[in-house]
């Protein structure tokens, strides 16, 4: 039976018609062998269902299904939760957005917003931001944490995923935070979003903030001093 019915896949394919560029959306899948102390795998087949579904109403999109099982570039990449996401235009080696766990819930809306970045050029990420981000010449990660359930959740991912849009050294993730209880705990996240912003400080940024305050956060993360935009 389709997650998507097909009122929904109506509006996907009327939402993504503005695509120029392709888009791969890259599923890395682990083991179900369970290691202590680790999450075990997500919602796998469930993610690749949606995801397979989403690419059919699309000549723009395709889906990649990977192991992490003794792939060398999920592990240059530190890619270690299943099912993790990679989102990039087709043929490219970007590898700094990514989504780990089912993008369900509110978070279909992470993933349309995030295809049509992709492949559409256009960001909402302010010239201004932009500027401030060139600073940056050490790597940041960004790991949003979010749920299916929560409204406010998909603007702190998008925030995120459009900072790594702008800055090769950004790395932006969105985690399903009831997926990856174990990761979750480790970071004690109380409530969401919350992003977590490291570098060469550590910073973080609760709820869905304005963008300046992704920015100022990740500045700081990278070592960048403040300063007030004219």
């Amino acid at each position: 039976m389709p997650i998507l019915d097909d009122a929904l896949q109506q509006q996907v394919r009327d939402a993504l018609a503005p695509l120029v560029t392709p888009v791969e959306m890259i599923v890395y899948t682990g083991s179900s062998l369970v290691i202590p102390g680790q999450d075990a795998p997500g919602q796998q087949e469930e993610t690749l269902k949606l995801l397979r579904e989403v690419a059919a109403t699309s000549d723009k999109l395709t889906v990649i299904e990977r192991s992490l099982v003794g792939d060398q570039e999920a592990a240059a990449l530190g890619i270690t939760l299943a099912p993790t996401t990679l989102l990039r235009e087709a043929g490219t080696s970007r590898h700094n957005i990514r989504f780990s766990g089912l993008p369900g819930g509110y978070e279909f809306q992470t993933l349309i917003e995030t295809l049509l970045l992709l492949g559409t050029g256009q960001s909402r990420l302010s010239h201004t931001s932009q500027q401030r981000l060139a600073a940056i010449a050490t790597p940041v990660t960004l790991q949003s944490f979010v749920t299916p359930t929560c409204p406010y959740c998909p603007r702190a991912v998008i925030t995120a995923f459009e900072l790594a849009y702008h800055h090769p050294q950004i790395r932006a993730e969105g985690i399903e935070a009831n997926e990856f209880p174990a990761l979750s705990q480790r970071h004690r996240i109380s409530g969401v979003p919350d992003t977590i912003i490291s570098g060469t400080t550590t910073e973080r940024v609760l709820g869905a903030q304005p963008e300046r305050a992704f920015v100022e956060a990740t500045l700081k993360a990278a070592g960048v001093a403040l300063v007030t935009p004219a």
